[in-house]
């Protein structure tokens, strides 16, 4: 799946499937150092085979597909942001994101799937 035909590598993704993956803050926040106020926002990235970007989006109201990514929606993006790609311990059947430890004080954003894992830092 990742790096094939369902999610290539260097092309922008939904980062789930359906509508883009939305995250939500009752507080400033800052995912890979993309400072966020309060509020509503979609994650998308581009994978990689050893790094992937992060971009988080204001709109959130498009559906996921990539070709609903438009200039208007693209013109809403709060930040883009690199993060490194690692090897999961173990293989991921289904795509999972999860916060690090869990609970109100994670400290990064985990994506995992087969044998990939990328972890997106959090701050306040």
């Amino acid at each position: 799946m990742l790096g094939g035909e369902a999610v290539p590598y260097g092309k922008l993704w939904r980062t789930g499937a359906n509508e883009p993956t939305m995250i939500h803050t009752s507080g400033p926040l800052a995912i890979a150092g993309i400072k966020l106020p309060a509020g509503s926002y979609s994650l998308y990235t581009v994978p990689g085979p050893s790094e992937w970007v992060i971009i988080v989006n204001r709109s959130i109201t498009q559906w996921g597909e990539e070709s609903n990514y438009t200039d208007k929606v693209k013109a809403q993006e709060v930040g883009r942001a690199n993060v490194k790609a690692e090897s999961a311990a173990a293989p991921v059947e289904k795509f999972t994101i999860r916060a690090e430890p869990p609970g109100s004080d994670a400290t990064a954003l985990l994506l995992e799937w087969q044998t990939t894992r990328v972890r997106i830092p959090l701050s306040q």
